[in-house]
């Protein structure tokens, strides 16, 4: 693969957004079948973002007028990535997914659930590529 170019250095995207939310804050999380793209947002996926890719798979998703990071976004997800961290795979798979009871509220909350416990796996998965602002993303994401 050919070297990436970013607009940016990766040590001017800031992490002073993160750092402010709440844990448990809302996530947006969309994954695209198409391209086998994950996104996770953790700002309205309505606002503009610049994707700052890492490496292969990993990108930082950062706002373009701040450079706040905001998000992640993991390329080949399904086909190379997942594959590649047992527990994100366990994660992944409706296999061992159970919902209570049977109402369409249990349903949202767990499915809530289960892509917070996603996200904290991609962030274990991408740790080192990610570097410092893992630890705000694992911080945001810890679900109580």
């Amino acid at each position: 693969m050919d070297k990436i170019k970013q607009l940016i250095d990766t040590n001017q995207l800031k992490t002073s957004y993160l750092s402010t939310l709440e844990q448990q804050s809302k996530l947006f999380f969309h994954y695209d079948n198409l391209s086998d793209t994950l996104m996770i947002l953790f700002i309205s996926p309505e606002n503009e973002t610049i994707v700052h890719y890492l490496d292969r798979y990993v990108a930082i998703l950062y706002t373009p007028e701040d450079h706040e990071i905001v998000g992640l976004q993991i390329e080949d997800f399904q086909s190379d990535f997942i594959p590649m961290y047992s527990e994100l795979q366990r994660a992944w798979c409706l296999r061992d997914f159970v919902v209570d009871n049977e109402n369409i509220w249990d349903l949202t909350i767990k499915i809530e659930e289960q892509q917070h416990i996603i996200a904290l796996e991609i962030i274990k998965a991408t740790q080192t590529v990610i570097g410092k602002s893992a630890e705000e993303f694992e911080r945001v994401l810890e679900y109580a």
